[in-house]
This record gives structure tokens, C-alpha cells and sequence, in this order.
């Protein structure tokens, strides 16, 4: 897995293949700058409206997530992987991992003790 932020803030890395991935997957940026990104997929026959992003508060790195129904906030997520509809977050650890399939419209978040 590779570094979500560098000490800028979000890793330029990170930036390109999260906006390629949303744009693969039929989402839109819907925020670009070095301390955040978000992107949203709007809702379809199969998927409600969500809505992914990574940004920088009081010193931590943080993920947010959100649909019509849910919303969820995990904290330090610093490392990442993306494959052709999957994003995957993680600690640094490994003790905590959010996982979305932007097809699917599926996601989870996994805690494990350290």
C-alpha cells in the first residue's frame, strides 16, 4: 500500500489515482486541493448517492464517508490501494481498514486489535 498523505498534505499520488478511480467508476471531483479531495457518485437504479473523501483537521487525517442514510468519519487512514472499482484505506498498522466498491455500491470498515 502506498503513503495517502506526504508532508504537504495529500500525496499528489494519491490525488491522481483517486480522481481516475472516481472517474472510472462513474463519479465526479467534487473538491481538489492539497489538504482534501472528495468525490461523489450520484445515485442510480442500483446505488443511493454517496460521496467519498480524505482531508486534514487538527493535525489528523481523516476519511469521510456518506450516503443519503449513513455517514461515517474514521480517523488516520494514511495508507491506501486502488484497483479498477475498489478503494481501499488503511492505518498505518493495519489495525483499521475501509474498504468501497464504487460498482457495487458495497463498502466496510474492518477494526482489528494491535
Amino acid at each position: 500500500m502506498d503513503a495517502v498523505w506526504d508532508g504537504d498534505g495529500v500525496a499528489d499520488g494519491f490525488a491522481d489515482e483517486f480522481e481516475s478511480w472516481a472517474t472510472r467508476n462513474g463519479g465526479t471531483m467534487a473538491e481538489r486541493t492539497d489538504e482534501r479531495l472528495r468525490c461523489e457518485f450520484e445515485s442510480s437504479d442500483t446505488q443511493m448517492m454517496t460521496g467519498v473523501g480524505v482531508y486534514e483537521a487538527n493535525g489528523r487525517h481523516m476519511l469521510r464517508f456518506e450516503t443519503v442514510r449513513e455517514e461515517l468519519e474514521l480517523k488516520m487512514l494514511t495508507r491506501f490501494e486502488i484497483g479498477e472499482t475498489r478503494l481501499a484505506l488503511q492505518s498505518d498498522k493495519g489495525s483499521r481498514m475501509f474498504v468501497f466498491d464504487a460498482d457495487a455500491g458495497e463498502w466496510r470498515v474492518e477494526k482489528k486489535p494491535v
